[in-house]
């Protein structure tokens, strides 16, 4: 059950007095480092919500906790056991996931702005509308991860693994997928606005409706991609062994500005 509104926070506050009291050269960062293991050893009997925001749980198990909603702002969560947990809508920014493992959780509206998610397990992550702006997915396993709507904009994930993730309506504008692998990958009206895909698996990927106008795609691989609809630009730099066969199937929509025609089979042939 949680806690009455008028307890929430209370519980860092608490603790800071009576151990300031006691240990008056402790350093309050080490209070909170208390708090964070009398959690974890106790288990669930305290409810994690009250902890301090930027507690620190490396390498802790918290799977099958109930984190919806808490506020976990710049905590230390490297390699935590976090699968299948619940973390929908929980405050994340600037928190140090990398290595943790993630599979199956939760995510859905969850603020990662800025998270630290290097070579972090997320397959089958649930992170429809999640915030990642300027998050780190360096290396992320996000195979067949709900991204629908997700903001990822200006986020690192090259090398990250997208296949069979599912992405609508995703906005990557600015994000570097470098060597990503996407193959598979359901990107209808996914915006890529100056995105970088340089060296990306794209093979077989659903780019229907896609914008990538500035989109650098030099040495991507487009094996079988649905470009149906396709938004690209003058500045759109496609791999050159397909540039000339994308400018033959475009239309011109605007200055410097093209789609890619409907068409009966718009798919990138091997």
């Amino acid at each position: 059950m949680a806690p009455p509104e008028h307890l929430r926070g209370s519980f860092r506050e608490l603790s800071r007095e009576l151990f300031d009291a006691a240990f008056p050269e402790a350093r309050h960062g080490w209070v909170d480092q208390q708090v964070a293991t009398a959690v974890l050893e106790i288990g669930t009997s305290l409810d994690v919500r009250l902890l301090p925001s930027d507690a620190d749980l490396r390498a802790g198990r918290l799977d099958g906790i109930d984190l919806r909603g808490a506020d976990l702002r710049d905590a230390q969560l490297e390699k935590a056991e976090l699968t299948g947990v619940d973390l929908r809508e929980t405050c994340l920014a600037r928190a140090d996931l990398r290595g943790a493992a993630l599979r199956g959780a939760n995510l859905r509206s969850a603020n990662l702005r800025s998270a630290r998610l290097a070579d972090a397990d997320l397959v089958r992550a649930q992170l429809r509308r999640a915030d990642l702006v300027a998050a780190d997915l360096a290396g992320a396993d996000l195979r067949e991860a709900d991204l629908g709507l997700a903001e990822l904009v200006g986020a690192d994930a090259a090398r990250a693994r997208f296949d069979g993730a599912t992405l609508p309506g995703a906005d990557l504008s600015n994000a570097s997928l470098v060597e990503a692998s996407l193959a598979d990958a359901k990107l209808r009206r996914v915006v890529l606005d100056q995105a970088t895909l340089t060296g990306a698996d794209l093979r077989n990927a659903d780019l229907t409706a896609a914008v990538l106008t500035g989109a650098v795609l030099a040495d991507a691989d487009l094996t079988d991609a649905e470009l149906s609809g396709v938004v690209w630009s003058a500045e759109t730099r496609w791999p050159l062994a397909l540039s000339a066969s994308i400018r033959s199937r475009s239309e011109r929509i605007g200055p410097g500005a093209f789609r890619v025609r409907p068409a009966a089979s718009t798919r990138i042939p091997a």
